[in-house]
């Protein structure tokens, strides 16, 4: 029986309350549960160190599935500078975004303090079509992208036109 979708992602965030302003300014995404964390339970579960706490703040789009949890870990904050796409874990977070809003979102984005880096953009993908996108940090460094897909019959039309 195979697993369910996808729940939640959630990022190591430096400050809970921006990173969730940002995110629900950025992706029109609603706050829900806002929780703090920490204790016996969660270190065990998680394979914390001891004394680990931490500022949960859910975000849910337009359905349940999918959701962002930001957490803000008491400590310091720190990311690996030189690892880039190297280094392991995520590498981007994407959102599907109606091709007709896609300029509006990269606006929003550089509004709220992303960091494009590059404008919405139309790619090809070998054996798919044509996507259009950019990518983003938000004010974390973490990289986001926003894309919009081809339908269906886009794609089959595509591998018609290829001989595929």
């Amino acid at each position: 029986m195979p697993v369910s979708e996808v729940h939640h992602v959630a990022m190591t965030v430096a400050d809970v309350e921006r990173a969730a302003d940002f995110y629900e300014k950025a992706l029109g995404y609603h706050r829900t549960l806002r929780s703090d964390v920490g204790g016996p339970g969660i270190e065990e579960s998680l394979g914390l160190p001891v004394g680990t706490t931490g500022k949960v703040q859910y975000l849910q789009g337009p359905s349940r599935v999918g959701q962002l949890e930001l957490i803000e870990w008491n400590g310091e904050a720190r990311r690996t500078p030189d690892a880039g796409h190297l280094e392991l874990g995520t590498f981007l977070l994407s959102f599907e975004v109606p091709l007709d809003e896609l300029a509006e979102v990269y606006d929003r984005v550089r509004e709220l303090g992303g960091e494009p880096l590059t404008e919405p953009n139309r790619v090809l993908l070998e054996n798919y079509g044509y996507i259009h996108a950019f990518a983003a940090r938000d004010p974390d460094g973490n990289l986001l992208e926003f894309v919009s897909l081809p339908t269906r019959e886009e794609i089959l039309a595509y591998r018609v036109e290829q001989g595929a």
